[in-house]
């Protein structure tokens, strides 16, 4: 997905202008790089257009915490005040999901599935069923 297709997708999920969906993007990324081990962060940025996958393995990655965690990480880093945190990670999160192939998608999807992140992986076109994925599958 191009930059300009995904910052769309993503100011039209949020309903920010391209600014906001900008900023939603850049944090929501910084923050799942924080997240993802090392090896996860660059395999999805190689899959994502130039700067913003630098957003991905610009911090320290494999940290361990919450959903809610990632969210006030997300809503603390964004500059847009009128879009909260759990709205843009949600939105950015889908786009991302439905924007790289299929073995990553299920990597991060079965990361979040695995520590109780369900609410961001909620909003995507993606062929992903996660409502009925059984534990194995994960």
């Amino acid at each position: 997905m191009e930059r300009a297709a995904l910052t769309e997708t993503v100011s039209d999920r949020t309903e920010a202008d391209e600014d906001g969906a900008m900023d939603a993007i850049r944090a929501v990324l910084t923050t799942l790089g924080e997240r993802l081990s090392a090896d996860q962060a660059e395999d999805l940025a190689a899959e994502l257009p130039g700067d913003l996958s630098d957003h991905l393995v610009e911090g320290e990655s494999g940290n361990r915490f919450s959903e809610e965690e990632f969210i006030s990480r997300v809503d603390q880093r964004m500059d847009t005040l009128d879009l909260t945190g759990e709205r843009a990670a949600t939105a950015v999160m889908g786009t991302i999901l439905e924007a790289v192939d299929e073995e990553e998608r299920a990597a991060i999807v079965d990361q979040f599935e695995d520590y109780g992140f369900e609410t961001l992986l909620g909003e995507t076109d993606a062929d992903i069923d996660i409502s009925e994925r059984s534990p194995r599958e994960r």
